[in-house]
């Protein structure tokens, strides 16, 4: 497997918690995985500086399901969302913690090379994290 961000690894564990399988971090040959789920972690984005030397910001991790069928894409990918967004949240990770999670909305994100189908979302995370 290809290596994750804190961020994406967090959220990649705790899909794999919440029951989910062939979860990724980077897309897998279909041989290996046809039906896989891919997380990628976004850059950091600072939104404040606390007074403890640590930083506040956002980081956004894409959730792609990828199913033959579109229907299932579907489905697998809104399951997705509602068991992030009600999963118990903060937690710690690599000296970042996660403190709460949003999503843009679950969507259809067309077909890949193969000709699976596609759904994603974007999950938002508000981190902090320790700097020096």
């Amino acid at each position: 497997m290809a290596p994750c961000g804190e961020v994406a690894g967090a959220v990649a564990s705790m899909l794999f918690a919440l029951g989910f399988a062939g979860v990724f971090c980077a897309p897998p040959s279909a041989g290996f995985c046809a039906e896989p789920i891919v997380v990628s972690q976004g850059a950091f984005a600072r939104e404040a500086r606390l007074a403890d030397g640590g930083e506040r910001g956002r980081v956004d991790v894409d959730v792609l399901a990828c199913r033959e069928d579109a229907g299932a894409a579907e489905a697998v990918c809104l399951a997705a969302e509602r068991a992030l967004r009600g999963a118990a949240w903060p937690i710690d990770v690599d000296g970042v913690r996660i403190a709460s999670v949003d999503s843009g909305g679950a969507g259809p994100r067309g077909r890949d090379g193969s000709g699976r189908w596609l759904w994603g979302f974007t999950l938002i995370c508000t981190v902090v994290r320790h700097v020096g």
